[in-house]
C-alpha cells in the first residue's frame, strides 16, 4: 500500500523544492538563467556596457554568469579577401569573422541567453545598399538560427550603436549602412524576434547633447563610446529587454547604495579575468587578443573560475557594507 502513494509524494515534493521564487525586483526575463553570453566586435570586448549590465544584476543579488566573448575588429559578415584587405594593409590582419568560431563558443559555453551587438564594422565594409544589408541580415540571421540549434533560449539582437561622423572622418556611408541594419533588425521584431535598439536612443541623445553643445561626442574616434555611451547601451538592453527600473540612475554606480564605485572595479576585473580563459579555450583569428596568434593566453577556465569566485565574494561583502 505504501508504494501507491510513497512514489507520486516524492514527485510531489519534488516539484515544490525545485520551485524557484524570485524577488519581485527581478524581472521576469531574466529569471531562470544560468549563463549569458555576450557576443560583438571591439565595443563589446571593451566591455563597459558589459560591466555595467553586469552591475544592475549584482544591484538586485542575481547569481547569474556573465561572460563577455566580444572580439575586437570583428564582423557578423563574412568578408571577401578585396573587402578585408584595407583592414590587413592598415593593421597586418584581416578582420575576424564570427563564422569562424560561433560553433565552438556555442558548444562550450552553452549559454541561455545571447545578447549580440554587430554592425559596427560591417558598416564600414560592406557595400552601400541593398545587397550590403542582405548579407549583414543574412549573417544575424545564421547568428540566431544556430544559437537557437544550439539550445539557447533566448537571443537578444542589439542595433548598433552610431558611427559618428563628426567626431572622426571615415567612410561617408558607415552611418547609412549602419542606419539600413538598424531598420532591418527592427522590422524583425514583427516576426517575433527579441530586438533591442540601441542606434535610436543613441541617435537621439547625441543630437539633443550637440543642440547644446557642438562639441559633445560619445565617441572620440566615432566608433567606441566612452563610459556615457556605454551606460546608455546597458540601460537600453536592460529596459527594453529586460523592462528594468532604472530609477533615473546615469551610471552603473548609482544602482548601489554604497561603495558603488569599489564594486563596479570588482565586476569589471571579474569580466576581465572570465573573458582572458573563455576566449583562450574557444579560440579565434584575431592576434593581441588572448586565445588568438601570438596572444598571451588567459587563466585556464577552473583558475579563472576559482578567481572569479573569490571577486564574487568580495563584491556579496560590499553589497552588505
Amino acid at each position: 500500500m505504501k508504494a501507491r502513494w510513497f512514489v507520486p509524494m516524492l514527485a510531489a515534493c519534488a516539484t515544490i523544492f525545485s520551485a524557484q521564487v524570485f524577488s519581485a525586483e527581478i524581472p521576469p526575463p531574466l529569471r531562470h538563467l544560468n549563463r549569458i553570453v555576450f557576443l560583438g566586435d571591439s565595443i563589446t570586448q571593451g566591455g563597459d556596457y558589459v560591466t555595467d549590465f553586469e552591475c544592475y544584476l549584482a544591484s538586485i543579488n542575481l547569481p547569474v554568469e556573465v561572460l563577455d566573448l566580444g572580439l575586437s575588429s570583428e564582423t557578423a559578415s563574412d568578408l571577401t579577401e578585396a573587402e578585408n584587405a584595407p583592414h590587413k594593409n592598415a593593421h597586418g590582419f584581416g578582420r575576424p569573422m564570427l563564422s569562424e568560431r560561433l560553433d565552438r563558443v556555442l558548444a562550450a559555453a552553452k549559454p541561455d541567453l545571447i545578447i549580440a551587438v554587430y554592425g559596427m564594422n560591417d558598416g564600414d565594409n560592406l557595400p552601400a545598399g541593398d545587397a550590403g544589408t542582405k548579407r549583414f541580415a543574412d549573417a544575424v540571421t545564421h547568428l540566431r538560427d544556430a544559437a537557437t540549434k544550439a539550445g539557447v533560449k533566448r537571443v537578444i539582437l542589439c542595433t548598433p550603436p552610431v558611427f559618428d561622423a563628426k567626431a572622426k572622418n571615415g567612410n561617408p556611408q558607415h552611418e547609412e549602412n549602419i542606419v539600413s541594419y538598424t531598420a532591418w533588425l527592427l522590422a524583425k521584431k514583427t516576426d517575433g524576434w527579441d530586438v533591442v535598439d540601441i542606434h535610436g536612443p543613441m541617435r537621439k541623445a547625441l543630437d539633443e547633447a550637440r543642440a547644446k553643445d557642438p562639441k559633445f561626442k560619445f565617441a572620440n574616434d566615432g566608433v567606441h563610446p566612452g563610459r556615457e555611451g556605454h551606460w546608455l547601451m546597458a540601460r537600453e538592453i536592460l529596459t527594453q529587454f529586460a523592462g528594468a527600473k532604472l530609477d533615473g540612475n546615469s551610471s552603473a554606480e548609482q544602482l548601489f547604495k554604497n561603495n558603488g564605485a569599489e564594486i563596479r572595479k570588482l565586476v569589471n576585473t571579474r569580466r576581465g579575468i572570465l573573458f582572458g580563459a573563455w576566449m583562450t579555450k574557444t579560440g579565434h583569428t584575431r592576434p593581441g587578443v588572448p586565445g588568438g596568434p601570438g596572444a598571451k593566453p588567459g587563466l585556464p577556465l577552473e583558475d579563472a573560475n576559482a578567481k572569479a569566485a573569490e571577486i564574487t565574494k568580495q563584491i556579496a561583502t560590499k553589497l552588505g557594507g
